[in-house]
């Protein structure tokens, strides 16, 4: 569930909630309402997902690519890097550790580049995860203003 308010400026008086909702049936159908205003049902899971009669929603639940970029090799790098000079390192009172600006470069760069210095690898590529994917036209969302709040709650029936 996806609580909206809409304001006309920050600290302007705020509309009233406009939820989003979506739940799954044991089928993992699925049931989403933006408001008032729009309404879908079905199977979500194929790459267009699936759209309210209206057109204002659409959703798409599934398997998707991870979008996080990290570089696991490069990371590892750096941290056995650091590790290695810890003992001959210096730390202020919240406990950083004082390097020159050459170290500094030299670990930024390894964070950057895998550890032979090629192009960093995105060490997530291919994992998967669950996805559900909203796309609600915005004029449902911001009917008092385009500054936009959301908070968000999973719940289980």
């Amino acid at each position: 569930m996806f609580h909206t308010t809409s304001s006309a400026s920050y600290g302007a008086a705020k509309s009233d909630d406009v939820p989003v909702i979506c739940q799954f049936d044991a089928q993992q159908r699925v049931e989403c309402w933006a408001g008032d205003a729009a309404y879908v049902s079905g199977d979500a899971s194929g790459l267009a997902g699936i759209a309210s009669s209206n057109g204002r929603l659409r959703v798409y639940t599934g398997l998707r690519n991870d979008p996080f970029f990290f570089n696991l090799p490069g990371f590892r790098a750096t941290a056995r890097a650091v590790t290695a000079a810890a003992p001959s390192l210096t730390f202020d009172a919240a406990g950083c550790p004082a390097v020159d600006s050459a170290t500094s470069r030299a670990l930024v760069t390894q964070l950057q580049t895998a550890p032979d210095g090629s192009p960093a690898v995105d060490g997530f590529a291919n994992f998967n995860v669950i996805a559900i994917v909203l796309e609600v036209d915005k004029s449902i969302l911001t009917a008092n203003g385009p500054i936009l709040s959301v908070a968000t709650a999973t719940y289980r029936r």
